[in-house]
């Protein structure tokens, strides 16, 4: 469930009439129209004014209706049923003062203001000038294209005046209900259309904001809307708060799978599964340098061996290449980027056309790792290539993997042992994972009939979390 979509779609319905019910007993707007006009006067009303006198306010004929809307509500121009439209101070800001100083980048697109990273004033001239009152509703005129036009409403938290990018409304309606307007799908494409663009910025002046059309309606629907919309929101974002929990609940459950996985309690040991110990014998058999270990991380089952990672299989980095070497026709170098989600991701890839030694090409079932990045989050992230990528190279940040029992040591590596191990063994700064700390790198290694039921089984709720995951995107 995309819920911001969710939240676009009642902010519709509601502009257009359709989530509340019309009462007769609301009246309509056009005498809520003529209320707003004694209010703007009412120094001619107090005089007895007759309402041929008063400045009228005339809607806007049906046919220059942007949509349709219940036939008590009408389309005016919020210039005519809202007034002080006034930029903001254009006096630089302290870091400290009496009054905060409220600009663009504390207005979010969910129509709030956002009281972090403040600043102040303690001009009193500005401060008596631009000091905003209670359910002001301030409009970014001047941001990049995709932000001019955010809307927040101010209810008053904490004194404060607004900066020269913003121009403050003040509605002589329900406040609530304009700022909810202003946060719709129809605001942010009017937006669009009547913006001005200039280098790196858009504007949107007061005229054309005053100009703006909006669907009006008598005032106690308009409280309803405004009930009705914080009502469904509120659902909307607890939903939202249980799809964030749920996606952390799925994100821990991988790696309880995956620790369960590695101490040999996720699937039941076979006793007709030949022993990890005999096939490292044949593994180590004409290696020297074999030794076993003795001094291991924690218990596993009795068929299991201890072995470093070296001892399992090849590992080597991969190629450096020069920026004159990239042509649109060569061989494809996979780099960081090109590992999204634990799976190949073959789009934004780099061509050369330069000399490769054949430990630099890619073979099916090598894990592909990525063993230097900038972001320590992203060391260690690791993909099993696949028949798309054979013959592939990789870069110079980049290690392979190559061994009989990639699928499980795949498991392996995505664990958070694994990645405890690997920060552990950084004796640098660097995000980096070296040759050497992937060769001694301890793992618990079971049979191999064995580690095919261990993978077949993550696999499996591996898929079911997947589905999951998707239906919360």
């Amino acid at each position: 469930m995309n819920t911001k979509l969710l939240k676009q779609k009642i902010l519709d319905l509601a502009i257009r009439g359709k989530l509340t019910q019309q009462l007769k007993s609301d009246g309509n707007t056009a005498d809520l129209l003529k209320e707003i006009s004694s209010a703007c006067h009412p120094e001619r009303s107090a005089k007895g004014a007759k309402s041929k006198d008063l400045k009228q306010i005339i809607p806007l004929d049906k046919s220059e209706a942007p949509f349709e809307v219940p036939a008590n509500w009408e389309w005016v121009r919020l210039g005519d049923v809202a007034s002080d439209f006034q930029y903001g101070s254009a006096e630089k800001s302290q870091v400290e003062g009496k009054v905060a100083v409220l600009r663009m980048g504390n207005i979010n697109r969910q129509g709030q203001i956002d009281y972090g990273d403040l600043v102040y004033t303690s001009n009193d001239a500005e401060i008596a000038k631009y000091l905003l009152n209670k359910n002001d509703v301030l409009f970014n005129r001047t941001n990049s294209p995709e932000w001019v036009g955010k809307t927040a409403i101010y209810k008053g938290e904490i004194p404060a005046i607004y900066a020269g990018y913003i121009i403050r409304i003040r509605p002589h309606f329900n406040s609530d209900y304009l700022n909810y307007l202003m946060c719709s799908d129809y605001e942010r494409n009017w937006s669009k259309e009547v913006k001005t663009d200039g280098v790196h910025q858009s504007n949107i002046n007061a005229q054309k904001l005053i100009a703006f059309a909006i669907p009006l309606p008598p005032l106690a629907e308009q409280q309803r809307i405004v009930a009705k919309i914080e009502e469904a929101f509120a659902e909307i974002d607890a939903i939202e708060k249980n799809k964030e929990l749920l996606k952390t609940h799925i994100k821990q459950t991988r790696q309880k799978i995956l620790d369960l996985a590695i101490h040999g309690k996720l699937v039941p040991q076979n006793k007709s599964d030949e022993p990890a110990s005999v096939l490292l014998e044949r593994i180590t058999r004409d290696n020297p340098h074999y030794e076993k270990l003795t001094d291991v991380p924690f218990e596993i089952p009795d068929s299991w061996e201890w072995v470093k990672l070296g001892y399992l299989g090849n590992t080597n980095i991969g190629l450096t290449y020069h920026p004159n070497e990239i042509v649109d026709n060569g061989i494809p170098v996979l780099r960081s980027n090109n590992i999204v989600a634990g799976k190949l991701d073959l789009s934004n890839l780099v061509c050369v056309n330069s000399k490769i030694l054949d430990n630099q090409l890619l073979n099916t079932g090598d894990i592909l790792i990525c063993a230097r990045n900038g972001s320590q989050s992203l060391v260690g992230k690791c993909a099993i290539v696949d028949n798309s990528a054979k013959h592939f190279s990789f870069g110079a940040f980049m290690a392979v993997f190559r061994s009989e029992y990639n699928p499980f040591i795949y498991h392996y590596l995505n664990s958070e042992y694994f990645r405890d191990y690997m920060f552990e063994a950084n004796s640098t700064q660097i995000c980096q994972l070296t040759q050497n700390m992937l060769k001694n790198a301890l793992i618990p290694f079971p049979p191999l009939a064995e580690q095919k039921r261990i993978v077949d089984r993550i696999e499996e709720i591996f898929k079911s979390l997947d589905e999951i995951s998707l239906h919360l995107a």
